[in-house]
Order: structure tokens, then C-alpha cells, then sequence
């Protein structure tokens, strides 16, 4: 048993009387012979590339998974996605920015609403507990209570029911090493948030039917092919930059960059670094302007493992930054001419098609340091 704290009271199941309440028949358990405790299925290529959206009465949330760190979880998840066992079930419990918890089969029926948190728990899954923190857009799978209103969860005892995390903090740490994060938000986290901010008793109960009308496994989207037809437009206070993604070489990165440009991540930050007059960088977020709207949203920003690339750095390159630990994040460079010492450093995932002129103004501007002097914005990032 370990204690969680104030804040598993609040994502713990609530258990009354023993953990043999009725399943939704969609509902899949993983101790028949469908689903091998000893399958590794889970680490494959499918799971890769697979994500799920959840279509929620309140819009749509998309999730991608960690099936190399919970395998058992991921393909839990995955296959009573599929067999609709998600479909019809409700955001049952909520914490004002804080978390969203569902997936509990009983919340498919309004008249179990009393019993809502105690379905679909106990279901043979190993726990998994990874290297994935509880950051921002975690998900991550719901352990029992040892009783009700205990803050002692049991372990092994995960099922259908997960939990969102919507925000970081010494609560939301206290989690890891006891819980199972298998996936993360990657779209959709506004929609999270305002679940979270709907109506609860002081216990955390959603006193709304937020429903999850369906939850659909697709490819990763965007795939390959969209993403190289994209047109992408950098609009700056010095004028508009347009680029053309690199997916075969960096899918991931690539993608990683669509997503956030898509949720406004890089709209109102600046061109922070001018180094050398060559080397401008973007991504601080701490730039964005007191009113901007960005500072009251929340977005899932995880660190992606660098991939390769052969891509030379050169004129028009526009790479993301790599960090010390192999991983990168959501801060990208444009370079506006070739450094060789940069190649094999970084992850370029992209090549500027016009607007050169625009990089080299910017690249001309007057900095204390590497920081320009003046305010070098980017307006709005545009996908075509």
C-alpha cells in the first residue's frame, strides 16, 4: 500500500464494498485468454503510431501513447477503445485545473451515479510505473483505495478508468512512482481544462453528465503525406517567413511542430537569440505579453526523443534546439547561413521556401548580448 495524499483522494476510486460491480458488456477483461498478461504486443509498431481521440460533450481530446514504458496499459486502453467499452462513459470526477477523471464503466449508467469511481478497477494489469512524470497532459491509469475515503491505494489494481493531469505542481509530482502514466494530450488540452473547471461538490464529483459520446483509434495524424503538402507561413513583425516540413527524415519532430503551431504555442513569443548574426531562435514562452491569452491556457509540452537527420545545416535550415539529454522540446532556429559545426547537433525538420530576406533583417538587428533590442514577433504561425 503506499499514501498518496490529499490529491488521490481525489483520483482514487472510491471502493464500496468489494470490487465485483457489474461491467459494461463492451467492457474488456484482460484475464481471459484475449489478452496474455505475459503479451508484448503493446511495444510494437502499431502502438506507435496509433493515437486515440475521445469526443467529449465538451469537444475533442487526442491522445498518444507510451507503449514502450506501459504495454500492458496501452493495449488495455487501445482494445476497449475498440470495442466501444469507452463510448457512452463520463468525466466523473473533476479538480479545477487540475485533473479530469473517466472512464469508469458504471458512469454509463445515470441511475449508478452513486457507485461512479468503483467500475472498472482490479483488472490483472501489472503496474507500470515509467519514467513518465505527471506533467501537464499525462494520462494516466486510476489505482483502488484500500477502503473508501482512504488515501492508501493498492497496487496492481489499475483498469479501465484514467486520469488527465492539467497542470504541474508538488501535488501532481507526488504521483509519480505510484501511478501509471501511458500516454499524453497532445491536442485538445483547452478542452481538458474547461472539464476540469466544470460544476463538483467539494469532494471533486462532476455534478454534469460530461460525457465521452466515443473514442476513436486512428493513425497518428498528421500523417506523412499531409504533412509534406503542408504550407506553413511564420508571420513576423519584419514580414512573413514560409517553410516546407522535412517529415521522412523527422516525424516526430515534425509533427511535434504542427501541433503546436496548430494551438497558437509559438503566437506573440519573439525571436529571443540573434547569435553571431546568423543563429535566430524562437520558443520562450516567458516573451509572450502580459495579456496575452496564452498565459491562462495550458498546453501539453513534452520533450521527444532526437531523431536523425542528414540534413546539413545551411541557409534557410530551420531546425529544432537539442537538449543535453537527447531530447528536444518546442524551442526551433532558423540559420541564414551554413555552419557545418551545427550538423548532427540539432534536429532540422524544416527548409524556409521564401522569406529569406526576412530572416536576414532579423538577423541584422541590434542585441545586448544575443537578445535584440527590439521586440521581433511572431504574429501568428499559419498551416495550409
Amino acid at each position: 500500500m503506499r499514501k498518496i495524499g490529499i490529491l488521490c483522494v481525489l483520483i482514487c476510486s472510491l471502493v464500496v464494498g468489494p470490487l465485483r460491480e457489474r461491467r459494461s458488456s463492451a467492457f474488456v477483461d484482460p484475464t481471459n485468454s484475449s489478452v496474455d498478461p505475459t503479451n508484448s504486443s503493446a511495444q510494437g509498431a502499431d502502438y506507435d503510431n496509433i493515437e486515440a481521440v475521445l469526443d467529449t460533450s465538451a469537444g475533442q481530446i487526442v491522445i498518444e501513447f507510451f507503449p514502450k514504458e506501459a504495454p500492458r496499459h496501452v493495449e488495455f486502453f487501445v482494445k476497449n477503445a475498440k470495442e466501444g467499452a469507452y463510448d457512452g462513459t463520463t468525466f466523473h470526477r473533476v479538480v479545477k485545473y487540475g485533473l479530469i477523471q473517466g472512464g469508469d464503466p458504471l458512469s454509463k449508467n445515470p441511475r449508478e451515479r452513486a457507485r461512479y469511481g468503483t467500475g472498472g478497477l482490479n483488472a490483472g494489469l501489472p503496474d507500470e510505473v515509467n519514467k513518465n512524470k505527471h506533467l501537464p497532459g499525462a494520462v494516466s491509469s486510476v489505482l483502488a483505495a484500500v477502503r473508501a475515503g482512504a488515501t492508501d491505494v493498492k497496487p496492481g489494481t489499475s483498469g479501465a478508468q484514467f486520469f488527465i493531469i492539467l497542470n504541474a505542481g508538488p501535488a501532481q509530482a507526488s504521483l509519480d512512482g505510484t501511478f501509471s502514466v501511458f500516454g499524453k494530450v497532445v491536442e485538445g488540452m483547452d478542452v481538458a481544462s474547461t472539464i476540469s473547471n466544470s460544476p463538483a461538490s467539494a469532494s471533486g464529483v462532476a455534478s454534469e453528465r460530461i460525457e465521452i459520446k466515443k473514442v476513436t483509434i486512428r493513425e497518428r495524424t498528421p500523417s506523412l503525406e499531409q504533412m509534406k503538402a503542408m504550407k506553413i507561413t511564420v508571420e513576423t513583425s519584419l514580414g512573413s517567413i514560409k517553410m516546407q516540413l522535412l517529415p521522412d527524415r523527422v516525424p516526430n519532430t515534425a509533427r511535434a511542430f504542427v501541433r503546436y503551431a496548430k494551438a497558437g504555442l509559438y503566437d506573440g513569443t519573439t525571436f529571443f537569440r540573434v547569435s553571431q548574426k546568423y543563429f535566430l531562435e524562437v520558443g520562450y514562452l516567458g516573451d509572450w505579453l502580459q495579456d496575452s491569452p496564452n498565459r491562462k491556457r495550458q498546453f501539453s509540452l513534452w520533450p521527444i526523443q532526437a531523431e536523425k537527420s542528414d540534413v546539413k545545416q545551411e541557409r534557410g535550415t530551420v531546425s529544432m534546439r537539442l537538449a543535453a539529454d537527447g531530447t528536444t522540446s518546442w524551442y526551433f532556429f532558423f540559420i541564414t547561413k551554413e555552419n557545418p559545426a551545427l550538423d548532427d547537433k540539432h534536429v532540422p525538420f524544416a527548409k524556409v521556401t521564401e522569406g529569406l530576406d526576412v530572416l536576414d533583417k532579423i538577423a541584422e538587428a541590434e542585441v545586448e548580448g544575443d537578445k535584440p533590442k527590439q521586440r521581433i514577433e511572431i504574429k501568428k504561425i499559419s498551416l495550409q
